[in-house]
């Protein structure tokens, strides 16, 4: 990963964490004054590496873990401020990031709700993962 790399990455991340909910080349390089076509190839990059994923066919951050650039099931709040997230497991990553409490979890049979107080997760539960960490860039979108 090259340094301008590293540096669209650092401010991908704080896009999602400032709570934009829509980040692409156009939004990154225009936060910092960037050129946007220097941003585009960098988001390709981090692509293929898999540091972000990329809306199939677009500039536009589908994920950059734990956050999600797309609307989801899943939504972190704490206080008046929320994230979408890609999964259950990032949903609870979002909390430990920034701060205690809720997450949500809209599912088949019925919906979740996790409290994150004091360091405390309730209710008491486990989050599942059915496919092996080592494919989970085979199709990190069903991750």
């Amino acid at each position: 990963m090259t340094p301008s790399d590293r540096q669209v990455r650092a401010q991908i991340y704080r896009l999602f964490i400032d709570g934009a909910t829509m980040v692409d080349a156009g939004v990154t390089a225009e936060s910092r004054g960037w050129v946007r076509e220097d941003v585009e190839a960098s988001l390709y990059r981090l692509a293929e590496t898999h540091r972000i994923k990329l809306v199939a066919g677009s500039h536009r951050v589908e994920m950059a873990h734990p956050f999600s650039g797309v609307n989801t099931r899943y939504r972190s709040v704490v206080g008046d401020r929320s994230w979408n997230a890609n999964c259950a497991w990032d949903v609870l990553a979002i909390l430990a990031f920034m701060g205690e409490g809720e997450a949500f979890a809209q599912e088949a049979d019925g919906d979740l709700v996790w409290v994150v107080d004091n360091g405390k997760v309730s209710p008491d539960g486990v989050v599942h993962l059915l496919v092996p960490a080592r494919h989970f860039w085979d199709d990190v979108g069903f991750t």
